[in-house]
């Protein structure tokens, strides 16, 4: 009997547990639920026409992905969650009773590989934006649906090259490659290893096309005999934008090849 009563008060908890996890979400713009964009996915509930707020700290220059799906009932029709789209407000947004207009360019890419809403099949919603300025982002949505169970999560989505270099004779290149299909707008910035800004270039790149921007005088003209790194935002969904950076030597028999990884692999 002891142990039955045992197990009985352990399950009385966890089921507590569960419950306030599950609840955690914030209607409250002052105090929002803080995602940690790592692509760590968090699974919970909403209630029906629920507003909840959520915030991320955003570093200056990098790019975010946030998503919010719910996983077994994708689909259309008004029986289960259906969220608006994510509206998302910069550090410098001033909000009065948690209304106010976004300053935060945003980009819906929902219906972009990989697909969580096209054509209305679907009922989840995912946005990109970069941080112009580093703070709390906020980002909050509605559930237009019922009740019902969803997840969330957000992913820094900004490539690093750690190291490229104009000297002894060297010029770097950089290739960026989009693996999408969607037309992705991105921003090279290159800084030497004091954190100086050298250049930023705005880079279109078209749906499963290939682009490349040079150090040399007629693109980034970078400096002379200078080192650093690079880093590369764009408004893409996660995985969109493979690319590699190369150290090459005028006449080009060297060629030495650094791959640009993800913030968060």
């Amino acid at each position: 009997m002891t142990h039955r009563l045992l197990l009985a008060v352990v399950l009385f908890a966890l089921i507590l547990v569960s419950c306030c996890l599950i609840l955690a979400e914030s209607t409250d713009c002052a105090n929002p639920v803080l995602i940690v964009p790592d692509g760590r996915i968090t699974q919970s509930s909403i209630t029906q026409n629920a507003t909840f707020w959520y915030g991320i700290y955003a570093t200056t220059g990098h790019s975010y992905s946030v998503e919010f799906e719910p996983p077994a009932d994708n689909y259309a029709g008004a029986s289960h969650v259906i969220f608006s789209q994510p509206t998302v407000f910069g550090p410098n947004d001033t909000l009065a009773g948690c209304r106010g207009t976004s300053s935060v360019q945003v980009t819906p890419t929902s219906s972009y590989t990989p697909t969580i809403q096209k054509n209305g099949t679907g009922a989840g919603r995912r946005v990109s934006f970069t941080a112009s300025v580093a703070g709390l982002y906020l980002v909050v949505l509605t559930n237009n649906g019922t009740a019902g169970n969803y997840t969330f999560q957000a992913v820094d989505t900004t490539l690093i090259n750690v190291d490229w270099s104009t000297g002894g004779g060297f010029d770097s290149e950089w290739m960026f490659h989009n693996v999408s299909d969607m037309p992705i707008t991105g921003v090279l910035t290159v800084y030497d290893f004091g954190n100086n800004v050298l250049s930023t270039a705005q880079t279109y790149i078209p749906p499963g096309a290939g682009v490349m921007r040079y150090s040399y005088w007629f693109d980034l003209n970078l400096p002379r005999n200078r080192t650093g790194y690079a880093l590369f935002s764009h408004n893409g969904p996660p995985n969109a934008i493979m690319a590699i950076n190369y150290t090459v030597n005028a006449v080009f028999t060297v060629i030495a090849p650094v791959r640009m990884d993800p913030v968060v692999p």
